[in-house]
């Protein structure tokens, strides 16, 4: 046994983490099950293209700052979703994508659950009431909801670890703020800014509720911290904020509407304690008719956590805790505030709060802030353990408890309720009656939990069974109450889904003649879900078969590891005329597919029924009968990624798509409408020629010939950090052409003209970096050198023997 183990305090430490960790290594067994991947939307169609990408740049020795595979080329770094300078990336580097997600996530599940063990026994819980909080956490519905998005998963599975850090931080020495701020920073660098700016707030209750030290010096603690996290994560939130001010987000009005989206309606809250409520097959309709949802048949749009369940037993402990630990009040205030924020729409203050706290308004989904409330009954729900323990619980309460579900059970499967939610809600009687049942069962099996609990309780008062037992007992009946409903909040499907190459980029790259990045892009429309068999949908599952579907059809990051742009944009901080430029597809099929080609969209893909009637019919060049999906040349005719504009014509404002859509001489391709902000603008050229040389991410070479100055237009975003030059480095000023694109003027004769790409701000956040890393440093050194010091006035001077 090694000397650290000696220790019988640390013995129980230790095996308290190894019970914890063992049960949500049970719990995710998933997660490390070979053969599998992660299918559930963002994470199979999202992260694991985007952060294979990253890799791949990575380790052909590159730093990934633009990635041109989405919309017409977006800033990588500043898009902040790729995660390019967290740790996590290092996984990504040494193992295939979708493995390497799956270990990220679980290895984020492990953080979580530990940090809430360890807070726990910072607020001196017991070893067995930190075990039931971190699973309570880490199996919440909420939190194994998010497994679908490593991005928010991480952030909120560091919560914990993060609180114990800066509860040390403001009463230890001064060394202890380098953890808090090291671990609020790799949030920031993971890319939830949201989540991270949430930590802000959370740190600031924390510290005012510490009664061991003087507020001043709290506050203190948190200002060191708070500013070395943002030295720390400057290398990410410099070109964030840079990113920011061309979004739609920096204008609240325009986006108002979108941030409030995702809001918990209020009927969702019964979800935490009952569930679940309905089936995989009517989980949209129910969305749509109970829970505040958009209109049914919408693909992808149900409730965003397919969970919030923590359980009756895990509320009702909570509400002990909270009762019992005065200390802990901050907790149950923090749970109650983040609980009324999350509300969105439906409750005034998260409205309050986008009008008058800064920054509030750049973000979306206050759903996200049920990650908070999860935290706080979690944590509570650990110092309600102790009560127990303790033999001050009071089992009358939990008896009643259980006699409630009974009672809920026994009315909600009964037709009349069926028939009144149907007419309340105006919702199909059958799905009415169905969600009003399978309700009435989730009561049942909350019912039952309860009881267990109860009657550990009342052994615990009556018995003389051994504590550890009981303990043993009552975390199984809280695992299996959170088994039965969150085990299907995380989904994995073959590894199949993930290795396969999807039939139509063979197709393309057979008609097109050229494969990689540079020559022309495509537009995906999915559609709705596909009938599946009974067979494939069991096996896969209704998220399996999206995200074959989905795959099938190159939509968002899955086309880049094929090499294929792709016109669709899905990465937050979009501009407003990218979005504009998406909502064109609800037009008439003549003026997308024309102001589509004007941006070198070549290839449509969408659902056959689209494309069957003449003449769009001539131009289908490969159908997949099993997906219902038709691929289709774009009638009107690409233009080349490069060109000379044959008519440039200089405006003083800038221009709207919705200006271009009506323009007939745009959509034929006539006229190029150039922002040049007063400049002299070369005149017409008909005889130039412009061609690509060399298109890598951040450096493309265009050659040009002409015999007078001409304008030239690359088919790429306009966006700052690009620069453009000839070959004998003079610069030339690029401007916004068509609204979304870059132009420059070429002077007349063979030119070689080189845009490059450097992320605004990045090397400005770069030295913030390595400034917060040297303080970390010195206060490290200093600490060491002080303890060493220290222990050498402590030793007694040895004489030497004679």
């Amino acid at each position: 046994m090694s000397g650290w183990l000696k220790n019988p305090e640390r013995r129980r430490t230790a095996f308290s983490f190894a019970v914890l960790l063992g049960l949500l290594l049970l719990f995710y067994y998933r997660l490390w099950w070979p053969g599998l991947v992660l299918v559930k939307r963002d994470a199979f169609r999202f992260f694991a293209p985007i952060r294979q990408y990253v890799a791949e740049r990575l380790l052909a020795g590159e730093l990934p700052e633009w990635f041109p595979f989405e919309s017409l080329g977006r800033s990588l770094i500043g898009s902040t979703a790729a995660g390019v300078f967290h740790p996590f990336t290092v996984l990504f580097m040494a193992f295939p994508a979708h493995d390497a997600l799956r270990f990220s996530t679980l290895a984020a599940c492990l953080l979580g659950g530990a940090g809430a063990l360890i807070l726990g026994r910072t607020y001196q819980l017991s070893r067995a009431a930190s075990v039931i909080a971190g699973l309570a956490f880490a199996c919440s519905g909420y939190v194994v909801s998010m497994t679908e998005h490593i991005t928010y998963f991480y952030a909120i599975c560091a919560l914990p670890l993060f609180c114990s850090g800066l509860a040390k931080a403001v009463k230890g020495t001064l060394v202890w703020v380098i953890g808090p701020a090291v671990l609020w920073a790799t949030v920031f660098l993971n890319g939830d800014i949201q989540t991270g700016y949430y930590y802000g707030f959370i740190a600031l209750l924390q510290v005012l509720s510490s009664s061991d030290v003087s507020t001043r010096t709290a506050l203190g603690r948190l200002a060191l911290v708070t500013v070395l996290t943002a030295l720390l994560s400057g290398i990410q939130l410099a070109p964030s904020f840079a990113a920011l001010q061309a979004s739609e987000r920096a204008d609240p009005a325009l986006f108002h509407k979108d941030g409030l989206l995702w809001s918990t309606h209020p009927l969702q809250l019964l979800t935490v304690v009952a569930s679940p409520v309905g089936d995989a097959t009517n989980h949209f309709d129910i969305a749509h008719f109970f829970f505040g949802s958009l209109p049914a048949g919408h693909a992808f749009i149900g409730t965003w956590a397919d969970s919030l369940y923590v359980g009756l037993p895990a509320v009702g402990l909570a509400l002990m805790g909270a009762w019992a630990r005065r200390d802990l009040r901050w907790i149950a205030l923090l749970g109650c505030l983040a609980l009324w924020l999350a509300l969105g729409k439906y409750g005034w203050l998260y409205g309050a709060f986008f009008d008058v706290v800064p920054l509030w308004s750049v973000f979306r989904y206050p759903e996200k802030l049920m990650g908070v409330v999860t935290f706080s009954v979690a944590m509570l729900a650990g110092a309600g353990v102790d009560t127990i323990r303790e033999r001050r619980a009071p089992a009358v309460l939990w008896a009643m408890a259980v006699v409630l579900c009974l009672c809920l059970w026994s009315i909600c499967q009964t037709d009349a309720v069926g028939w009144w939610v149907a007419e309340y809600f105006r919702a199909p009687i059958p799905l009415a009656q169905e969600t009003t049942r399978s309700l009435a069962y989730a009561f049942l099996f909350s019912g039952a939990a309860t009881l267990g609990v109860t009657l550990v309780i009342l052994a615990f008062r009556f018995s003389r069974l051994p504590e550890p037992l009981l303990l043993g007992i009552l975390t199984v009946v809280i695992l299996l109450d959170l088994s039965r409903v969150n085990q299907e909040a995380y989904r994995t499907g073959p590894a199949d889904l993930a290795t396969f190459t999807p039939t139509l980029v063979q197709v393309i790259e057979q008609h097109a003649g050229v494969r990689g990045a540079g020559h022309f892009r495509i537009s995906s429309d999915p559609g709705g879900y596909i009938d599946s068999p009974v067979p494939v949908l069991q096996a896969l599952g209704v998220y399996g078969i999206s995200a074959l579907n989905l795959k099938q059809t190159l939509h968002v990051e899955l086309n880049a590891p094929f090499g294929i742009e792709s016109i669709n944009d899905y990465m937050s901080g979009q501009s407003v005329d990218m979005a504009s430029l998406g909502s064109l597809r609800s037009r008439h099929f003549d003026i997308w597919a024309s102001i589509y080609a004007r941006f070198n969209v070549a290839y449509l893909i969408g659902q056959k029924d689209q494309f069957s009637s003449p003449p769009l019919s001539q131009y289908v060049i490969g159908v997949l009968p099993s997906h219902d999906i038709a691929l289709v040349k774009n009638p009107a005719r690409a233009k080349a990624r490069v060109y000379l504009s044959r008519q440039p014509q200089a405006v003083n404002s800038h221009v709207s798509v919705e200006r271009l859509a009506a323009s007939q001489e745009f959509l034929l391709g006539a006229v190029d409408l150039i922002e040049t902000r007063g400049e002299p603008l070369p005149g017409p050229n008909e005889k130039g020629r412009a061609s690509m040389e060399r298109y890598d991410p951040g450096k493309i070479l265009v050659r040009t010939e002409t015999p007078a100055p001409a304008v030239l237009i690359l088919l790429d975003a306009y966006e700052a950090g690009w620069r453009a030059s000839l070959e004998d480095g003079q610069e030339l000023p690029i401007w916004r052409a068509n609204a979304l694109v870059r132009a420059v003027a070429v002077p007349a004769g063979t030119h070689q003209v080189t845009f490059t790409y450097r992320t605004p701000l990045l090397a400005a956040g770069a030295w913030c970096s390595f400034a917060g890393m040297l303080i970390c440093l010195g206060l490290w050194w200093s600490a060491w050198r002080t303890g060493r010091q220290g222990r050498m006035v402590r030793e007694p001077h040895e004489m030497p023997s004679r």
